[in-house]
């Protein structure tokens, strides 16, 4: 080609010269990197050995998205427009935008969350109260229901578990927000034996083994509520990876702080001791890529996942002078482990 092509070398967009046949007459550099091929190997080959048959292109001044598959197997996204010169030529200008396709995911989900958070308290509210007053009358309906009418008692309890879990669902998307230390005694242990119990049914649908070892505790003062969301985020996080035939154990215990549990242990002050929330699967683990990123508020790498939960019990355990922490390799598993300093004299 002329000089009248070179200075097309210096653009960082990609342009190809496309003969009325179908051919490749020119691409300059940008289009070689962009389509990670030498420039030598793209003139001469047909347009649909790279990109899409010459009939598909774009009308002139219209512009589209296309994926493209590359030499490595991999794929981008390409924005492209054609324009027709002399003798049935066309002319490509195309660019990459899988970068900004993604940015562009990330700003929707920052907008439909901005949006769920405006409704969700109103929304959470609504929910919590009729869903308590269910639970009551099924918890009294199971107590009242004859021995002798095994089915239909059975019946009451798989629908009081799926209430509850409900119940959880909501707490593990609103309670989390609030602080886990609390002026209020409760029983800890029974609240992580409850939030594991409830989703039981869900892991067995799976084939998982889901199973709880929770050391008996005294009264602590932290958040039945907030304990609760943490341990079925965790618990259904590890579900949801985990496939046939994994083992997730959720175990729970409290250590005097001079006992070493936790890259924490040394920063924990003189409270009395500390409570030790831990989730380990066997399931097929995380890339380093995704371990780095996985407690970045909305970063996930489900499909359908908000990227809020794990965030969120990170949040809370450093906001209790707690840590969160998450050790995992590909093919071995992952397991999450929350510390928090009990700072009142508890007898242990």
């Amino acid at each position: 080609m002329g000089d009248g092509y070179d200075i097309l070398d210096a653009l960082g967009a990609g342009v190809l010269v496309v003969g009325a046949g179908g051919q490749i007459e020119y691409a300059n550099v940008g289009a070689s990197e962009v389509l990670r091929r030498p420039v030598p190997q793209l003139i001469g080959r047909p347009l649909g050995d790279v990109l899409l048959p010459i009939e598909a292109l774009p009308a002139t001044g219209e512009r589209r998205e296309l994926t493209v598959r590359l030499p490595t197997g991999a794929a981008t996204v390409i924005g492209l427009s054609a324009t027709t010169g002399p003798m049935g030529k066309r002319t490509l200008l195309f660019q990459e935008i899988t970068a900004i396709l993604e940015l562009r995911r990330q700003r929707d989900r920052l907008l439909q969350m901005a949006a769920l958070g405006d409704a969700l308290p109103s929304m959470l509210h609504e929910l919590r109260n009729p869903l308590a007053a269910i639970t009551s009358m099924l918890e009294v309906l199971v107590e009242d229901a004859s021995t002798e009418d095994g089915g239909l008692r059975e019946d009451l309890h798989t629908v009081l578990w799926e209430v509850r879990r409900m119940g959880l669902t909501l707490q593990g998307v609103g309670s989390l927000a609030h602080s886990v230390h609390t002026a209020r005694l409760v029983a800890v242990d029974h609240a992580v034996a409850e939030a594991v119990r409830v989703l039981v049914p869900t892991a067995e649908r799976k084939g998982i083994t889901l199973r709880t070892e929770v050391a008996t505790m005294p009264l602590l003062p932290l958040d039945w509520g907030v304990i609760s969301g943490v341990v079925f985020n965790l618990t259904r996080n590890a579900i949801d990876a985990c496939r046939a035939g994994d083992r997730i154990v959720v175990s729970s215990q409290l250590i005097p702080t001079s006992e070493p549990h936790s890259e924490r242990s040394d920063h924990h002050g003189a409270g009395a001791a500390t409570f030790l929330l831990r989730v380990a699967d066997s399931g097929p683990g995380m890339t380093s890529d995704v371990l780095g990123r996985c407690c970045e508020l909305f970063f996930t790498s489900k499909e359908n996942g908000s990227g809020v939960g794990l965030a969120l019990c990170k949040q809370i355990a450093e906001s209790s002078g707690g840590n969160l922490n998450i050790t995992s390799s590909v093919g071995t598993g992952t397991t999450v482990t929350v510390d928090i300093p009990i700072q009142d004299n508890i007898a242990i």
